[in-house]
Parts: C-alpha cells; sequence; structure tokens
C-alpha cells in the first residue's frame, strides 16, 4: 500500500536572493537527477494533463476579473515556489523559473506584470494555479454541475500527484 503525504513541504517558501536560489535548485537538479525517473513519469503526466484542462478555465476567469481588481492576489507577500512546486516541474521537463518569487519579504511577486503572470500557468507556485478569489467563485458557481464537478476533480488530481512526487523523492533521495 502506498502511504502518501497529506501536506506539501513548506521547504523553500521563502524571500531567495539570486546566489540562494540558484544553490537550492542546482541541488534539487542534481538529486533528482540521479534518482530513477520512470516512477515520476505517470504523476508529472496526470498533472500536465489536468493542468491543461484547467488553464483555459482559470485564464478566462482572470480576464473577467484581474483587470478590475483593486487587490490582486499576486499582491499576496506570502506566495513562494515551495519544494513540491520544483519537484513538479523538474518531473514534468520544464525548466524552473529564474528566481524566487520575491528577494526580500514584502516585495510584490517578480513575474506579475500589468497583463497578469509572465509565467505559463503549468509553471507558477501551485497555490498560484488553485486559488480562486470571491468574484472567480462566483464563476465558478455559474457552471453546469458537471463541469464544477471535473474542476474540482483535476484540483484533486494535481493535488495528489504533488503529494507522490515529494513523498517519491524523499524516498529515492
Amino acid at each position: 500500500m502506498e502511504i502518501l503525504k497529506t501536506e506539501e513541504s513548506s521547504l523553500y517558501r521563502q524571500p531567495m536572493s539570486e546566489p540562494e536560489w540558484q544553490e537550492v535548485t542546482e541541488t534539487l537538479r542534481t538529486r533528482f537527477a540521479q534518482i530513477d525517473q520512470e516512477p515520476f513519469q505517470s504523476s508529472a503526466a496526470q498533472i500536465r494533463e489536468a493542468l491543461q484542462w484547467l488553464d483555459p478555465v482559470m485564464t478566462k476567469y482572470c480576464e473577467l476579473t484581474c483587470p478590475q481588481c483593486k487587490d490582486p492576489c499576486c499582491n499576496a507577500h506570502a506566495i513562494f515556489f515551495n519544494q513540491t512546486d520544483m519537484l513538479s516541474l523538474m518531473a514534468m521537463e520544464i525548466s524552473l523559473p529564474p528566481g524566487q518569487t520575491r528577494v526580500r519579504p514584502g516585495e510584490p511577486c517578480r513575474y506579475l506584470t500589468p497583463k497578469g503572470c509572465r509565467l505559463q500557468r503549468v509553471a507558477r507556485p501551485y497555490v498560484c494555479v488553485w486559488f480562486l478569489c470571491e468574484t472567480q467563485m462566483d464563476l465558478f458557481w455559474e457552471e453546469s454541475a458537471l463541469t464544477q464537478r471535473h474542476f474540482v476533480k483535476q484540483f484533486e488530481n494535481i493535488r495528489l500527484n504533488r503529494l507522490r512526487l515529494e513523498a517519491l523523492y524523499e524516498n529515492l533521495s
């Protein structure tokens, strides 16, 4: 029986200078490259597939709500990449971003532009993928019950596979 973690590690969820980020990502890349990649492939594929389904829906929600928002969630000062974000990207063979979301506490996200996030949804911290503000939740509740169930299923699938990736990494490294 496979035992999964119930929560992702908060490791690396903090502001980092460029040298700190480079050291962390290089250490993770090196460790990740030294272990068998095959056990990660199924989870990575499932995460990618779920994100591909969610992206157009989330993009639509963001286009309808974010331009008028006076307090974009991207301004939240406690959003960072964690270990699971980085492992997921490596497992999906996606380049890690050039730096943590912030170098110093209180700074705005370095990836936020006037037109939204410059990172593709698949390359963002997971909290940026799943978060729905109240206005976006209103849009969600207007969706059909079938779409709502599928939406929730995609998030559950991503979460379980992210936890599986992190558990595999910790067990194999």
